[in-house]
């Protein structure tokens, strides 16, 4: 139920919401709401959601489940979601060198905005006057529209207040363990009353929207089809699933080194991949897994087929590692700020044993190294070691 905008107030904003959550109620879970299991990802697309910047409470945008298979994705029910658009107060200001950091609330939550400074910003206001001159020649219209952008760019440079009502589109990322929402586009919005147009629209959309199926029949049919068939973990959710089995295996065991078929014997895999018939759709997940953990460098290729290093701490490579630290870091090269982790990788790539070592692998070690009081990062890429 949305109101004409002169007549909204606080009051009828709170009946409407609640005459909309009552009829959200009457309609039940059983015809319209999501099932639990999620759709694949190769269907993501069809879903009008990951198109488009999604209007959601904070509240709910904090609450998104991860998304495992594809980075940067979240899950609200069975919706795939990595745009939003949010619109609330500014109670919280911070300024950077390159960007302008806000908490923005909408009255369910609190979340952080990350604006980037434009290259307008930098412009004084002789030099909007320039900009101005050299588009004299322009129609009048297109005049207007330039000196508009302009003068609206100007007034960003100094930010937003505390108080201010914003509108912000952008992308849900993590930053230091925190959700936030990183600006392609963001506004003060001079009417309160937009605010209100918003709270009495979300619950709509809500209701018609995400909490139902979007996706074609057909594609719903095909889906039900296959979740009847397997009465379990879908395939999407198998290599999640397995990269926690494995985690906690290479944790608690601390192999040097391990297989597919090794992998198969552990016995939390053998209880998830039971309802799998032939050994070769078994031995896929196990491979998808374990390059997901090579990935984030828990785990490297050996030379030997099917067979993967373990990063433990105090591994073989952590030896090599501090070997070529012993060696580089008297040159005149690197003893003054250490080496870069892209030399280490390149050292370490001509011990036969890690040809194939990734970046992440390295790093990981470095780290583990770092966390040891062994070496010392430097900068954001350079280590030294702690005693040559």
């Amino acid at each position: 139920m949305i109101f004409p905008r002169e007549s909204l107030t606080w009051d009828c904003y709170c009946i409407c919401y609640e005459m909309d959550v009552e009829e959200m109620e009457v309609d039940g879970t059983e015809n319209h709401s999501l099932r639990n299991d999620k759709i694949p990802k190769t269907l993501c697309g069809l879903d009008f959601c990951f198109h488009v910047f999604n209007k959601m409470y904070i509240d709910d945008i904090i609450a998104l489940e991860k998304c495992d298979v594809i980075p940067g994705m979240y899950w609200y029910k069975r919706h795939p979601i990595y745009k939003v658009d949010i619109m609330g107060v500014v109670v919280k200001r911070q300024e950077n060198v390159r960007c302008f950091i806000y908490a923005v609330d909408d009255g369910t939550g609190v979340i952080t905005c990350c604006c980037w400074k434009s290259r307008l910003h930098e412009q004084s206001s002789e030099d909007i006057e320039t900009t101005l001159q050299r588009c004299r020649n322009l129609p009048e219209v297109l005049r207007k529209k330039m000196s508009g952008v302009l003068m609206s760019e100007a007034k960003k440079k100094e930010g937003y207040s505390l108080g201010d009502l914003v509108h912000i589109r952008g992308k849900i990322k993590i930053f230091r363990g925190e959700r936030e929402v990183v600006a392609s586009y963001h506004n003060k919005l001079e009417d309160p009353n937009m605010e209100i147009v918003r709270m009495s629209e979300l619950p709509i959309l809500y209701r018609t929207l995400y909490d139902m199926d979007t996706l074609p029949k057909k594609v719903l049919e095909e889906l039900s089809e296959m979740s009847g068939q397997k009465k379990g973990i879908c395939h999407g959710e198998i290599v999640p699933e397995l990269k926690k089995i494995l985690v906690t295996f290479i944790e608690d065991q601390q192999p040097e080194e391990i297989s597919v078929e090794h992998v198969s014997k552990i016995p939390g895999v053998t209880v998830l991949l039971k309802e799998m018939k032939t050994s070769e759709e078994k031995n896929t997940q196990i491979q998808s897994a374990l390059d997901v953990l090579e990935g984030e460098g828990r785990v490297f290729t050996k030379q030997k087929n099917h067979v993967y290093g373990v990063i433990n701490p105090g591994c073989s490579m952590e030896r090599l590692i501090m070997d070529i630290l012993k060696r580089d870091c008297v040159k005149e090269k690197f003893q003054n700020e250490g080496c870069h982790y892209l030399h280490i990788v390149d050292e370490v790539r001509k011990s036969p044993d890690y040809s194939a070592i990734t970046n992440s692998c390295v790093l990981t070690c470095l780290n583990n190294l770092e966390y040891q009081s062994d070496v010392i990062r430097t900068s954001f890429t350079k280590y030294f070691l702690c005693k040559i």
